[in-house]
């Protein structure tokens, strides 16, 4: 195993599952109007059961509105990671739904030519820890994010709660007013 491989296997175990977690989102929620896609449990994979538990969770108010924070947060380098992904996969014939794109899952990267391969896993690795920087920064660990995303499709409360969340911080940067140079 190379250095720069055995590097990049280092990364992607550091890396948790959050990191990820809205790359493949396959719920989308309308707030203002804009589509966003939240993370699945089933395309975040959550550690130390807290899929057993997740239905019973208790999310404070300031995780609820870091979750949303960190979900808003991830969007855009979500967007660029997949982009760039598929620009990548663009005249081969792999279709990039068939590969899982998940930090802690990178089996299914070997399934993609051996030249696209190292590409594809250094823009998973960066969206990865863009992604844990984004968790962390908005006052969450990433098992907690995990244990959220876990949680709330199977808890219309908490999922009523991210939404308002998420539509009150979209509110609030519509009208934030704009810096003047």
């Amino acid at each position: 195993m190379s250095k720069s491989t055995s590097m990049t296997t280092v990364l992607l175990r550091r890396s948790r599952s959050p990191l990820i977690a809205g790359f493949l989102a396959s719920v989308a929620l309308l707030a203002q109007g804009v589509p966003l896609s939240l993370p699945t449990a089933g395309h975040n994979p959550v550690r130390w059961g807290a899929a057993a538990w997740a239905q019973g969770i208790n999310v404070s108010p300031d995780e609820i509105m870091g979750y949303a924070r960190s979900v808003l947060e991830m969007e855009e380098p979500r967007t660029t990671a997949y982009n760039e992904i598929r620009a990548l996969l663009t005249g081969t014939n792999v279709d990039i739904n068939s590969i899982s794109l998940r930090c802690t899952d990178t089996n299914s990267l070997n399934q993609l030519p051996r030249n696209l391969r190292s590409n594809v896993r250094t823009i998973v690795v960066n969206y990865c820890n863009q992604a844990s920087q984004i968790v962390q920064a908005n006052g969450l660990r990433n098992e907690r994010f995990d244990a959220i995303t876990a949680a709330y499709p199977q808890n219309d409360t908490l999922a009523e709660q991210i939404r308002a969340a998420l539509m009150q911080i979209q509110q609030q940067s519509q009208t934030a007013p704009v810096p003047s140079n």
